[in-house]
């Protein structure tokens, strides 16, 4: 058997604290580490919230019997994609302003709760794709330069009073338009013209 292939076992005569090379992870948390040719095995400890791949550089701790992997030191890849893990709820506090930076942003969760006072986006672009959207509020502005909307079906209920200011008004569809109120005035102050070929009043 190689010497550096050796698997030592306990009681441990490591200092209280020693560089190595990670050389396996299994599902549980348990680590092998190669310090100074020998193999060593681990837990990670809770404070290690990077999780550690092959070939890192780690610090181990030993903690009675125990080893303990306290911090990742060196990635083997620095470019590698770096994971954040704890088994529990992980909350991030401060008293002052939280800032991300990223060139890219991704958020993925099966259940989402965001309690923001006061917000303000600016951007370029936003793209939704959802299935149910619901909106609730005591008032809503809102300036465009163009607004396009389509729809198979629209319902829109004013229970008070609805107005439209526009420059030009054209309405047009394919197959019936009706009005209906207990008083309708149409009044314009230079033409009224109606057109059709069957014209019914009364």
């Amino acid at each position: 058997m190689n010497h550096a292939e050796k698997t030592v076992a306990m009681p441990l005569d490591l200092p209280l604290q020693a560089e190595g090379q990670v050389l396996s992870i299994d599902a549980t948390g348990s680590v092998q580490v190669l310090i100074e040719g020998r193999r060593w095995h681990g837990q990670r400890a809770a404070s290690c919230l990077l999780t550690p791949q092959v070939d890192d550089r780690v610090l181990m701790c030993r903690a009675g019997e125990q080893l303990w992997l306290l911090a990742v030191l060196v990635r083997s890849q620095p470019q590698q994609a770096a994971e954040l893990h704890c088994e529990g709820e992980l909350t991030l506090s401060t008293s002052q302003k939280l800032t991300l930076r990223s060139p890219q942003f991704q958020l993925a969760a099966q259940h989402g709760d965001c309690q923001i006072d006061e917000l303000n986006y600016r951007g370029e672009k936003v793209a939704l794709w959802v299935s149910l959207s619901r909106l609730f509020g005591q008032r809503c502005e809102s300036v465009w330069e163009s607004l396009s909307q389509i729809s198979h079906h629209l319902l829109r209920r004013t229970t008070h009073t609805e107005q439209v200011r526009a420059g030009q008004l054209d309405i047009k569809t394919s197959q019936l338009t009706r009005l209906r109120a207990p008083t309708t005035l149409i009044s314009s102050e230079a033409l009224t013209r109606v057109d059709g070929k069957q014209i019914h009043m009364g």
